[in-house]
């Protein structure tokens, strides 16, 4: 597991990610990803990931948005990184917000919400799997546990942000 920042309540990384999300900054998340990018090749993580798959988000949600925040830093860090992004999974079920639920509420509202696309891309390969911010991880395991049925060699994650 990778993160970039670490969250605060109140703090700059909340303020920065409320930009992300909320007001149509779509270009802070390409620059994270960059900026991470970059760390990421100084720590030696060169030619480490076949593809970079960002956690989607449900189609009604990505309208109203405009954008997926975690596909723009999942682009961002491919620049970098020069793996792939993919979109390999859809979010096939409207889940209720996380942020005011328990670890076993959030683990429940994510369950069998996401699909793989097109397994026999993913078959094999070495994914990053990205998302804007963790706290429990209920998203990112939900969508992990996908792409390791589908039959991906490794998997990691990373980040823009990590809560305690």
């Amino acid at each position: 597991m990778l993160a970039y920042l670490h969250f605060q309540k109140k703090g700059i990384v909340q303020h920065i990610l409320h930009e992300l999300k909320y007001n149509h900054k779509e270009d802070v998340g390409l620059m994270m990803g960059r900026w991470y990018g970059h760390d990421l090749l100084l720590a030696g993580f060169t030619n480490e990931f076949d593809l970079i798959i960002p956690v989607p988000l449900h189609s009604s949600k990505q309208r109203k948005r405009g954008y997926n925040q975690s596909e723009a830093f999942a682009k961002g860090l491919s620049e970098v990184l020069k793996a792939e992004v993919c979109l390999g999974l859809s979010r096939v079920a409207a889940s209720e917000t996380q942020t005011r639920k328990s670890r076993v509420e959030r683990l429940e509202n994510v369950k069998s919400i996401f699909e793989i696309v097109n397994a026999s891309e993913l078959h094999g390969k070495r994914v990053l799997l990205v998302d804007d911010v963790i706290t429990t991880g209920a998203t990112l395991l939900a969508c992990g546990n996908v792409l390791i049925e589908a039959g991906i060699k490794e998997l990691s994650f990373a980040v823009i942000a990590a809560t305690r």
